[in-house]
């Protein structure tokens, strides 16, 4: 069995026992009627247009300057349910709108991402492999490049595999809701904000087949960041903060943050041996959520937009850092199954 089905099998045994868990132990939810809203005994259901991003950048402290990699973003459809706390998301490309690999190059990429939005905590689990990835800032690094006619540089060579996961708890779980922003099986009827404390654990490798700092570009940085591989487990906790407006009874804007502080070791090694780099040192990272919308009691629509940033340094010249997110719209609809059966 490959990892990747594997890990498939450990999210969905993971969230199934989560639901359960919480389903038993928590028969009689505790939280303030006149803050939230329930909706968990109504089938939610809607649609979603989601695109994903797994993008990583070299940062020479001597030249100031980036080399930006990123992949050929590409636009998935999905559609998603939820009942009793239990859900399912399926999601799949549009082949019809993804067709610029001339431009962009091809990248092959797995994601996989499970989330557990409860009344007292917040659970992430995400796998994620890319290959192929393009440089987004010719411009920046070569001026005679036209974005117009030019193709953007391309390294089909690198992959690159991000896999972490992260639980927090939610201080005010009696009148703050996360699931009203990021599962609409229940709606926040006032304002209301909570602490939010936790930790994670992420890893990252990045390989290619020569180094990732191109011939043409070397000059440009020191020689320590002319990387064939690099690793990085990184581990720490955070503290943050989050907040939900609500505008006429049914419009929403929820805003979370939660800065945290790490520990990375990172190990890298260049193309022709002669650099191995090993350390183990302090690092910071930010994980960004905002959700806006409407959310009333049938119908429901918005957006919400994921980021995680994570920083450190390969060496005493350069630094590498690479950001996981997601950018999702959708529009849905709950439904009494009871008052549906029964007309049967």
């Amino acid at each position: 069995m490959s990892f990747f089905r594997l890990f498939t099998l450990v999210i969905i045994l993971f969230s199934t026992h989560l639901s359960f868990s919480q389903e038993q132990n928590s028969k009689k939810p505790k939280y303030d009627t006149l803050y939230i809203i329930s909706y968990s005994n109504l089938l939610t259901t809607k649609a979603t247009f989601i695109t994903r991003g797994n993008n990583f950048n070299i940062y020479d402290k001597n030249s100031k300057r980036s080399l930006k990699y990123k992949p050929n973003e590409s636009l998935a459809m999905g559609f998603a349910g939820y009942y009793q706390k239990i859900g399912l998301e399926l999601a799949f490309n549009l082949p019809f709108i993804n067709n610029d690999n001339d431009k962009y190059g091809k990248t092959y990429q797995r994601d996989l991402h499970a989330s557990r939005y409860g009344r007292k905590t917040i659970v992430d689990l995400n796998l994620q492999t890319y290959k192929g990835f393009y440089i987004e800032n010719a411009k920046e690094l070569n001026p005679s490049w036209n974005s117009k006619y030019d193709p953007y540089p391309k390294r089909p060579d690198i992959a690159t595999v991000a896999l972490g996961g992260s639980f927090y708890y939610i201080l005010n779980s009696s009148r703050f809701s996360y699931r009203a922003a990021f599962n609409q099986d229940e709606a926040q009827k006032h304002r209301a904000g909570s602490l939010l404390l936790g930790g994670y654990i992420n890893f990252f490798n990045l390989q290619s087949d020569s180094s990732i700092i191109p011939i043409q570009m070397e000059s440009a940085f020191n020689d320590k960041a002319y990387l064939i591989k690099g690793k990085t487990l990184t581990f720490g906790a955070g503290v943050g903060y989050a907040y939900t407006l609500v505008i006429r009874k049914h419009f929403f804007i929820t805003v979370s943050t939660i800065p945290g502080i790490a520990f990375v070791n990172f190990e890298g090694q260049k193309e022709n041996l002669d650099y191995f780099y090993s350390k183990t040192k302090i690092a910071f990272r930010s994980q960004i959520r905002v959700a806006t919308g409407y959310n009333g009691g049938k119908f429901y629509a918005g957006f919400n937009l994921t980021t995680d940033n994570i920083s450190m340094d390969n060496s005493e010249h350069s630094s590498i850092n690479y950001h996981l997110g997601n950018i999702r719209f959708y529009a849905g609809r709950r439904f009494d199954l009871s008052k549906i059966i029964s007309k049967f």
